[in-house]
C-alpha cells in the first residue's frame, strides 16, 4: 500500500477515499451476494481508533444495532449498562426504528473521523481516511483470493461481493476470511 501525492495504490490498483468498486462486464447467473455487516464501524473498532475505553463503548453501540436487527433483544438489553432495555420492552418504539437510530449515530461518528472540519472524533493524522481505506484494502484482497480459488468476482461495491455460481464452500471461506479481519 502506497500513499503518494493524494493517491493510494495497492496491488497495482488506485484506491479511492471511499469504498472500493469493481465490476466484471457480462451477464452473470446464479449470483451470490455476500455483505460485510457494518464494515466501516468494524474497521474503526479493529483499529481501536478512539483508544480502548471509547472504542469499546462504540463497539457496544454497533453490537447493539446488530443484536436488534437479528431480534436478539436479550443481548441488546445488556449492553451500554442496560440503557437500551427500556426501548426494547415497552412496545412504544419499534425495533426497526431503534436499529435505524443507532445506525445514524454509528455512521455519523464514522463520518466525523475523516471530516475536513475539527470535531471530537477527528484525528488530524488521519489524512487517508484509514477506516474506509481498511475496508477497501480488505475487499481488494478478498477479490484476489476468491479469483485465485477459481471463482469469478462479478462485482464489488464498498462492503459487498457478488460471485456467480458460488458454492457453499466459497461462501463459508469468505465468511471465515472476513472474521479474520474483524468483519
Amino acid at each position: 500500500y502506497v500513499y503518494d501525492h493524494g493517491k493510494s495504490v495497492y496491488r497495482d490498483e488506485v484506491v479511492g477515499e471511499g469504498g472500493y468498486v469493481y465490476a466484471e462486464p457480462g451477464m452473470h447467473k446464479n449470483v451470490a451476494l455476500l455483505d460485510v455487516a457494518s464494515m466501516h464501524p468494524h474497521s474503526l473498532i479493529a483499529e481501536e481508533l478512539f483508544g480502548p475505553i471509547y472504542t469499546a463503548r462504540f463497539k457496544e453501540i454497533v453490537d447493539g444495532r446488530i443484536y436488534i436487527k437479528h431480534k436478539e433483544y436479550d443481548k441488546a438489553s445488556t449492553i451500554l449498562d442496560g440503557k437500551l432495555a427500556p426501548y426494547l420492552d415497552d412496545g412504544k418504539y419499534s425495533s426497526d426504528d431503534l436499529a435505524f437510530a443507532l445506525k445514524i449515530a454509528i455512521n455519523s461518528v464514522y463520518g466525523l473521523t475523516s471530516a475536513s472540519f475539527d470535531n471530537p472524533f477527528r484525528d488530524r493524522r488521519n489524512i487517508d481516511n484509514i477506516v474506509a481505506k481498511r475496508g477497501a484494502l480488505f475487499m481488494i484482497n478478498l477479490k484476489h483470493v476468491v479469483q485465485d480459488l477459481g471463482f469469478t468476482v462479478a462485482h464489488i461495491k464498498t462492503d459487498s461481493i457478488k460471485i456467480p455460481d458460488a458454492t457453499p464452500e466459497i461462501i463459508e471461506f469468505i465468511i471465515n476470511y472476513g472474521e479474520q479481519y474483524g468483519y
